[in-house]
């Protein structure tokens, strides 16, 4: 990058990009899951429809889940549009609803047993841009207890400036998160690095006017940064040298 950029804040995703992802969401969902069969009853077929509708495989989940991109709330209905379909159709009375969904998710993603861990060398380097003083945020789908809980288990909560998450209106890719970040921490869009590993945080930096640089990890689809002009990098620690942080 050249010396005309001037970063004063950086803005990151969380899952797949500071906190290994597919492991823990398939494990939180095997105990949604197995939540909704002991307490409520859901009968197997309807239980193996509502993985389907996650993208939610034995030993992990599909590329093409839907699990890293929504909100709890998303979640939730893509999770009751089948079950009432089921119920219709197989005079099945269903016995939980919205808010029944959205508190087990809840709950199961602060459990003490969820394994949250951070990706490598990402306490370092936020060790590092909160040393140079840069302000650091994450804009996330999950809520912020969860996130809050994610942080603070990998020991990185106190490296954050701003934390926007999906309890707040308008997720990624519209600029609500980042107005939010730019305003709490008197930055400019232009002056702003978003970090992320998907094309969801890609179009969330081209929306803002902030740069941008992908992270791949073996979730994401790389080629959605190599067919862009945005760069990508395997681990969070090269930001430093490209950028010149």
């Amino acid at each position: 990058m050249g010396d005309f950029v001037i970063i004063k804040g950086i803005l990151f995703d969380k899952d797949g990009t500071l906190l290994e992802f597919p492991s823990t969401m398939h494990h939180i969902y095997t105990n949604v899951f197995t939540c909704l069969k002991d307490r409520y009853s859901a009968p197997e077929l309807l239980l193996q429809q509502l993985k389907d509708a996650l993208g939610h495989l034995p030993d992990r989940l599909r590329s093409s889940s839907l699990l890293p991109f929504s909100t709890n709330s998303q979640i939730a209905e893509a999770l009751l549009e089948p079950s009432g379909k089921y119920a219709a159709e197989h005079q099945w009375q269903q016995p939980f609803s919205k808010t029944d969904l959205l508190e087990l998710i809840e709950e199961l993603s602060l459990s003490e047993n969820v394994p949250y861990t951070a990706l490598p060398d990402v306490p370092e380097t936020l060790r590092y841009l909160k040393i140079k003083d840069y302000k650091l945020g994450i804009a996330t789908a999950d809520t912020r207890t969860a996130t809050v809980a994610g942080l603070k288990k990998t020991e990185i909560f106190e490296y954050f400036d701003y934390l926007g998450t999906g309890d707040e209106s308008k997720p990624k890719p519209e600029t609500f998160l980042a107005d939010m970040f730019c305003s709490q921490c008197g930055i400019g869009p232009n002056e702003m690095l978003i970090v992320g590993d998907s094309k969801n945080d890609m179009l969330f930096a081209e929306n803002v006017g902030a740069y941008f640089i992908g992270i791949d990890t073996p979730c994401n689809n790389t080629s959605v940064f190599r067919n862009t002009e945005h760069r990508s990098v395997s681990n969070i620690n090269e930001i430093i040298d490209i950028f010149n942080l």
